[in-house]
């Protein structure tokens, strides 16, 4: 790990009370996982090695996501 990301850290804890936003959570945290982009994997002889490929990107995701739910309603 790297000092900055203990330094300052926050942690929070939430009740999630509907189906809808441990959905919504799930979606978060699989699209995390599955984010490829400038990401390293740690091998079982000890050595990172950097991931290719770079296919997925989990802020472009969200900010996607989150814009299109923040879009207003067409009417038609």
């Amino acid at each position: 790990m790297m000092p900055r990301n203990l330094d300052a850290r926050v942690e929070l804890l939430v009740r999630l009370k509907s189906d809808d936003q441990r959905a919504d959570l799930q979606d978060t945290l699989d699209r995390c996982f599955a984010d490829d982009s400038g990401s390293w994997t740690l091998g079982a002889d000890g050595r990172w090695w950097r991931r290719s490929g770079s296919t997925r990107s989990v802020q472009s995701e969200l900010m996607a996501r989150t814009l299109a739910a923040s879009a207003p309603a067409t009417l038609g």
